[in-house]
Parts: C-alpha cells; sequence; structure tokens
C-alpha cells in the first residue's frame, strides 16, 4: 500500500488532519500577534486568508491535474478534492470570526480604514455562496438537489472562491505594499488558473477531435 493509500491521508482523516493543523497556526497566530487591537485583528485576518489559500488552490486544480498529469498524486488529490474544499471552509470560518471581532470592538476603524460599500456586498455574497457549497458538500443534502443543479453550483461556487482569493493577492501586488507572502499566493495562484485552462483547452480540443 502507497504512503498516498493510508487512511488517515483521504476523505475525513485528511479533513480532520489539516483543520488540526490550521487551528494550530491561528492559536499560535493570536497567541503572538494578540488582538488588543483593531492593526492586530487585521494581522489575524490577513493570516486565517493564507492558510485557506492553498486549500481552494488543490480544490480548484484537482481535476485538471489529472486531465494534464495524470498519476496516483494526482488521482489522489482528485479523490479528496470534497476535503480539501471543506477544508478551505473550515479554514475561512476563523476569517469570519476575526471579521465579526473587528465588527464588534472596532467598528470605528473599520469605517475609517477598510470599508468599502462594494466590497462588502461582494464579501457577504462570497459567503453566502461558500455556506451553500459546504452544507451541499454532505450526501443528505446532495441527494435532495437535481445533479445539474449541484454540478452548477459547485462550478460557480468554486472559481468564485477561487478568484476572491486570487484577485486580493493580485490587487495586494499590484496596488498595495505587498508581502512575500502576496508575492507566493499571487504566483501560485496565477500557475494554478494557468492549469486549469490549459486542461480546459485539452478537453475542448479532444471533443472537437
Amino acid at each position: 500500500m502507497s504512503v498516498l493509500q493510508q487512511r488517515l491521508l483521504n476523505g475525513w482523516p485528511l479533513f480532520f488532519i489539516i483543520a488540526v493543523f490550521s487551528a494550530l497556526i491561528m492559536t499560535v497566530g493570536i497567541w503572538s500577534i494578540g488582538v488588543t487591537t483593531a492593526e492586530e485583528t487585521v494581522a489575524l485576518l490577513r493570516l486565517s486568508v493564507q492558510i485557506s489559500a492553498p486549500w481552494i488552490y488543490i480544490t480548484f486544480i484537482a481535476s485538471a491535474l489529472v486531465k494534464l498529469f495524470p498519476s496516483k498524486t494526482s488521482r489522489w488529490v482528485l479523490r479528496n478534492r470534497r476535503y480539501f474544499g471543506l477544508s478551505f471552509a473550515a479554514a475561512m470560518g476563523w476569517q469570519m470570526l476575526f471579521i465579526i471581532v473587528l465588527f464588534s470592538a472596532y467598528m470605528p476603524y473599520y469605517m475609517a480604514e477598510l470599508h468599502k460599500t462594494s466590497d462588502l456586498i461582494l464579501r457577504t455574497a462570497a459567503y453566502i455562496v461558500l455556506f451553500a457549497l459546504t452544507i451541499t458538500s454532505f450526501y443528505p443534502v446532495r441527494r435532495r438537489m437535481r445533479q445539474q443543479h449541484w454540478r452548477w453550483l459547485h462550478l460557480f461556487g468554486v472559481w468564485l472562491m477561487f478568484l476572491s482569493i486570487w484577485v486580493s493577492y493580485a490587487s495586494i501586488v499590484f496596488i498595495e505594499q505587498p508581502t512575500s507572502i502576496a508575492y507566493v499566493m499571487f504566483v501560485l495562484g496565477s500557475i494554478v488558473f494557468i492549469v486549469r485552462l490549459a486542461a480546459y483547452r485539452l478537453s475542448t480540443a479532444s471533443t472537437g477531435n
């Protein structure tokens, strides 16, 4: 049995490993950064996005990897795509927590430094979609949906989640003062996007033939 076939690296055990790992990172972040000021809360919010991004990148690219680079590893990624997606949702729960802290404890700072009505609307819509993706990832709910509706919801939702993360890092790189992690996340997201498009082109070319 290969390493990737181990029970701990598949299904719910894999999800719990990732969730615990994310929780440990955030616990260390809270301990070292703190939440006693608005700036510290924003720093923790950004950390929560950093631990979320890899999982939506993997979810977004899973099927493309199998098409372009068929292997045991790419098939393992595709087989566990659902759990990587749920890991992203769990990690984003930390972001929601710090947004609540920011709104409840530091609203004047938020309104003066961060508030944009368009961003608030888009963020709220993204959370609604993320919630829909999460609950419909569980089979009792999925079975109640038409297969076509489920597929369209998850296609749209995964694209929206990926683009919301990737574009946010792009704005940091090109508009704000970028950090090293912002460069890394933007470059990784660009590679993921290119691979996804390449797999789509390959599929359409095969269909055309």
